[in-house]
């Protein structure tokens, strides 16, 4: 076993977080390198995922409700990494193999092999497997075999379009010959998601004709909304939804810092119209029990990477003491697509 000579060390949750997320909210610390029991492994971490849904788990009450435990203070935070396996007590895992999992934020991390996935070769550089590989891409697929795919002629509109998962949906429906159409903010997003993603077309949120964009970027209505920000967003699509369309909800970025926002309009009265008059339906996933759709993922990704229909975008930040700020900066200073802190 090879160990790096720098001290180990680890993010924890310091306080729960009041209003927006804060670097305080956090704290580093130096810790051992655990041991490895029978049936288990010890991977070192080589990139760690900053992710927007990571909020949820570090509130005081998760989603706003006792139904979901908190996280204990001085816990570590609970994110995905990717790493080698650099010891090994389990039959199943061998050392030197790169894996995926809810390793947290920390150098070092023990697992029994729940929930971890080996990283194939296939999808390059190994940050991929934390990005249009792992959970947002993951997300992304999960999300259009929900909906039953992607149909020739169809129209999908998806919020936070610049995003890890937003970018992913967008290369995917592209990729199988349908019509996309991103929500985003700034030139330099639309720029990325057209010249880049190959967005057919975006809408600037931030622009005072928004909805004047939408309506040319539109014709003929929305067949799947791929909502990845929540807030009042909806109010503003659901009057292009098509007859039968399909809402699909996967994130809800905008609430995560504070779940009453957008509360002072209600919004859903505009919605339920067009749920009887339209017969649009809502609908929300995960990516939890569905591994079985894992190997199509992944080889579809793997192919799309070779082919260079995909080019994902990853920022990497240095350094495992600049997690708390990564976190964030990710509601503060929007980036696209997926950013990974490098720990190794």
């Amino acid at each position: 076993m090879s160990l790096d000579n720098k001290t180990p060390q680890k993010v924890v949750l310091q306080s729960y977080p009041e209003g927006n997320l804060k670097q305080s909210d956090f704290a580093v610390e130096d810790c051992p390198v655990p041991d490895v029991a029978d049936g288990s492994f010890l991977v070192r971490n080589s990139f760690v995922s900053v992710d927007p849904m990571l909020r949820i788990f570090i509130d005081k009450m998760p989603l706003g409700s006792s139904s979901m435990p908190s996280l204990p203070l001085g816990n570590v935070i609970p994110g995905a990494a990717v790493g080698e396996i650099i010891e090994s007590r389990h039959p199943d895992f061998k050392v030197g193999e790169i894996v995926e999992g809810r390793f947290g934020w920390q150098h070092y991390a023990v697992s029994t092999g729940q929930g971890v996935v080996r990283v194939p070769a296939s999808l390059g550089a190994i940050e991929n497997a934390l990005g249009i590989g792992g959970l947002p891409g993951f997300t992304a697929y999960i999300g259009l075999s929900v909906a039953g795919g992607v149909k020739e002629g169809q129209t999908v509109l998806v919020s936070g379009a610049a995003g890890a998962v937003g970018s992913a949906v967008g290369a995917l429906v592209k990729a199988r010959g349908g019509r996309v159409v991103g929500i985003a903010g700034g030139d330099d997003k639309k720029r990325y998601l057209l010249d880049v993603v190959g967005y057919d077309a975006v809408a600037d949120r931030n622009a005072p004709d928004f909805n004047a964009q939408l309506a040319v970027a539109l014709p003929n209505g929305v067949n799947v909304y791929f909502d990845n920000v929540g807030g009042p967003m909806m109010a503003d699509v659901v009057p292009f939804m098509a007859y039968g369309g399909l809402i699909l909800i996967s994130g809800l970025m905008a609430q995560y810092q504070d779940p009453t926002a957008g509360s002072q309009t209600d919004n859903l009265p505009p919605v339920l119209f067009a749920v009887m008059g339209k017969g649009v339906r809502i609908q929300g996933f995960s990516q939890y029990g569905q591994d079985a759709l894992r190997p199509a993922f992944e080889g579809e990704i793997s192919e799309l990477l070779a082919s260079g229909a995909i080019q994902p975008e990853v920022h990497i930040v240095e350094g495992l003491e600049n997690l708390p700020q990564a976190q964030v900066n990710l509601f503060e200073h929007s980036t696209t697509g997926k950013v990974v802190v490098r720990v190794a």
